[in-house]
């Protein structure tokens, strides 16, 4: 068995379809958001694959095993159509490829610099640095007190 998750076990066309994978599960717009694939990412999405499932390698192999060898020249629409098939009959490992493809592109630099300036937000993890927030109004618990307690005490 090959062991796709290894760069010298992948021959070209195996680079390809990934690619080809990666840019139809997010495949970018025109207001600058990049497909994950033509943003380069397959080799983090398969570190990723690889470090959060146990079986990584079976699920990478399933997904391309049913794509067609021609995957990468299919229509946008056949490409849909082809994965949609996979998350139908093989939904364990398209939902990994799924969640390893997510999580190679939200966390990517370039990614997070574009989040951050469409949204205004840092696009950070929100520990250790934390976020500002304002002085919390005690005021707001005002009528929770003024009601009273509503539980029953245990004896």
């Amino acid at each position: 068995m090959q062991d796709l998750l290894q760069p010298d076990q992948r021959d070209a066309m195996c680079e390809e379809t990934i690619k080809a994978m990666l840019d139809c599960l997010i495949p970018g717009d025109t207001t600058g958001w990049p497909a994950a694939g033509q943003h380069g990412l397959s080799e983090r999405f398969l570190e990723l694959l690889d470090s959060l499932f146990e079986q990584a390698d079976k699920y990478l192999e399933i997904m391309i095993a049913e794509l067609p060898d021609d995957f990468s020249a299919l229509s946008t629409e056949r490409q849909t159509a082809c994965l949609s098939s996979i998350e139908s009959t093989q939904p364990d490992a398209f939902e990994a490829v799924l969640k390893a493809c997510y999580s190679a592109y939200y966390t990517d630099p370039h990614i997070r610099q574009i989040l951050e300036k469409k949204t205004g937000y840092e696009a950070r993890p929100p520990q250790p640095e934390g976020y500002h927030l304002p002085p919390f109004d005690e005021s707001l618990l005002e009528p929770v007190r003024a009601r009273g307690p509503i539980w029953r005490k245990v004896p």
